[in-house]
Formats: C-alpha cells, structure tokens, sequence
C-alpha cells in the first residue's frame, strides 16, 4: 500500500467520485487516485456497488476491477454485463479480473444475447484471456462496423483507389508515346 495514502484521503476521495454534481475531471482524478493502493477502503466502495448507476457505476466497477479475487466484485462485474449498458467495457473488465467462472458466464452471455460485432469481439477475447475457448459463431452480415471493417459496403473497387493514380497513369501514356518514336527510329 502506497504510505502517503490515508483512510480519511481514501473515503474523501470515494465521495468525489460518487458525487456527480462535480465536473467530471474533477471526479475522474479520484478515480485514478482510488484505482491503485485502496484495499483499505475496499469494503466501503464494494458497498456501493448498487447503489450508482450510469457513468457513475461504470467507473466505480472499473476502480474495483483493479482488486482482483473478491466474489462481490466479481458479481457485481457479472451484474454489470447483464445490464448491457457497456458489454464491450465489462466483457473486457471479467477477462482482466482472471476469475475462470467468467469463461462460462461471458459464453452463456453470448448465447442468450445478441451481442453486436464489438461486443462479441470483446467477449471473445475475455473467454480466451482467462484461458478458455470460444467455438460460438456468430453471423454479422448485417452489423455496421462489421461491415465496415470487412469493406463490405463500398460501392466500388475504386474507392480505394489512391486520387494521383490518374495523374502517374497519364505520364505512363505519354512516356510510351516517346519510346514508340525510338521503335520508328530503328
């Protein structure tokens, strides 16, 4: 534990982020502060697990994250993503918390939901990082960023073409142009 970190700091610090009439730059230096070197207070933020939602309790989740091996944090990362308010985010936050439970509950996730393109991407590399194997298959023909990143919805070949390729294919035309005077030459 860091030992310039007090308890009253450490609870002091806690009330600045869960108040949400601050600015937020203000609240996201007490997340910071609380992301590291807390376990002191661990009790306290785990009890307010519940009672914040919204960017609130995402950032709270995330603060706890950090403190690997409680049940309630585990529970409370599992709530989270069945809230699906952020299943990308705490798809993320499960895989990184190393708890093996978590490989069975992000695939069970996975079969009862519809998660989209991102979602299923970040399940899918929690199942792997906490050492399982992900054998779902899903289709996303019609996922946006799916379709996006697989270039499936461009209109034509050219798009990708680079603007100056009319400008060098020009140049060529004209280049052979003086190479057939030297053939006429000979």
């Amino acid at each position: 534990m860091d030992e310039n970190k007090t308890r009253e700091e450490m609870l002091e610090n806690l009330d600045i982020l869960l108040n949400e009439e601050l600015p937020y730059g203000v609240r996201l230096d007490a997340y910071e502060y609380l992301s590291e070197d807390c376990e002191e207070i661990l009790d306290d933020m785990i009890a307010k697990i519940y009672s914040y939602e919204g960017e609130t309790g995402k950032m709270l989740m995330e603060i706890l994250a950090n403190y690997k091996g409680n049940k309630a944090i585990f529970m409370g990362l599992v709530s989270y993503l069945y809230k699906g308010e952020d299943v990308a985010l705490f798809a993320k936050l499960i895989g990184s918390y190393g708890d093996e439970k978590g490989v069975e509950v992000l695939k069970t996730f996975c079969e009862q939901y519809e998660p989209n393109y991102n979602e299923f991407m970040e399940l899918r590399n929690a199942v792997e990082e906490l050492g399982g194997d992900f054998d779902l298959k899903e289709g996303f023909s019609d996922d946006p960023l799916y379709r996006y990143l697989k270039g499936l919805d461009e209109e034509e070949e050219d798009s990708r073409r680079s603007p100056f390729e009319d400008l060098w294919k020009d140049n060529k035309d004209e280049d052979e142009e003086d190479f057939s005077d030297l053939d006429e030459e000979d």
